[in-house]
């Protein structure tokens, strides 16, 4: 059975779009998980500077940290925020403890709304920790109303990243403890991060548990800080698996919709330019990544697909 090739977006993780079979699924919500320590704020941070190299609009939603605690952070491992704008700190919205149940149920939802009618193209959302929230219903059921509601608001905004602290003491896990079981539940993917302290390669790992409407690689994968990226997966284990970045590619899903509907077209030309079509795109496996792209681009240029009509 053929997967749907669903719109995606880059991680800015290394390594992550990899072991999810090309990136995050656009508009969904993804969880890390994971306890003190691990990465998951430096995770958060990584894929808000990806989407502002993007030119995504932007929203970090942090409950712990203050902006400039958060860009000198960013900084440290490399990830230069502020030579991507003039107002980092703008940014990062520290929400107060006090305000938290107002700003997730009443505030964020008319944020929301106020973003969908300015036709903003994509934003990216970070919750960083998500912890806070679920503090204030401590009962699962009160959990789990409460997050649908929210989830569907951010979802309908754009792509979500939440940090989700995993309660356990260093190098143990439980990935299925109480206190992380409705957010995992309810995310469309779930990534776990851990520093099992051992030492060597398998220092700090990194696991794609959950990943709805899409494959991912499976295994565990060694996991480290570096200058520049942040982090970084190892996936050298798995770079002998077919990956075809072309096919992930926005523009290659775009045109393959157009092609399926002229190939179903009545006017039989439609039908014949739509079976050149999937010849050439047919033969990318025996073309490079460069090749592969500059055919997309051709093929989906509004001045070239005005000429061919004339």
């Amino acid at each position: 059975m053929s997967m749907i090739n669903h719109e995606r977006i880059s991680s800015g993780i290394e390594g992550l779009d990899v072991l999810m079979n090309g990136g995050i699924i656009k508009n969904s919500i993804n969880s890390i998980v994971g306890s003190s320590g691990t990465g998951k704020t430096t995770f958060a941070l990584a894929y808000l500077y990806q989407g502002l190299l993007e030119g995504d609009h932007t929203l970090y939603l942090s409950f712990e940290e203050t902006p400039s605690k958060l860009i000198g952070e960013a900084e440290s491992l490399g990830i230069n925020i502020r030579e991507m704008t003039n107002d980092a700190e703008d940014l990062i919205h520290l929400v107060e403890s006090e305000k938290i149940v107002e700003f997730m149920t009443n505030i964020l939802p008319a944020l929301a709304q106020k973003l969908k009618h300015r036709n903003v193209k994509h934003t990216r959302i970070i919750v960083d920790p998500l912890t806070p929230i679920l503090w204030e219903f401590p009962s699962e059921k009160e959990q789990r109303k409460v997050l649908t509601k929210i989830y569907h608001h951010l979802s309908s905004l754009g792509t979500v990243l939440q940090t989700v602290e995993e309660p356990n003491a260093f190098g143990q896990t439980d990935i299925g403890a109480k206190e992380t079981r409705v957010p995992i539940y309810l995310s469309d993917s779930v990534i776990h991060i851990q520093n099992l302290g051992l030492g060597g390669k398998y220092n700090r790992t990194c696991k794609v548990i959950k990943s709805r409407k899409t494959p991912h690689h499976e295994g565990i994968y060694p996991l480290n800080f570096v200058n520049g990226p942040g982090l970084v997966i190892d996936t050298s284990s798995i770079q002998n698996v077919a990956f075809n970045p072309v096919v992930n590619d926005i523009r290659y899903q775009e045109l393959m919709k157009r092609v399926k509907e002229l190939s179903k077209d009545k006017d039989p030309k439609k039908r014949v330019i739509a079976q050149i079509a999937k010849n050439l795109l047919g033969e990318r496996e025996n073309r490079d990544s460069s090749q592969n792209m500059e055919l997309v681009k051709v093929l989906t240029d509004n001045q070239i697909l005005q000429e061919v009509r004339k």
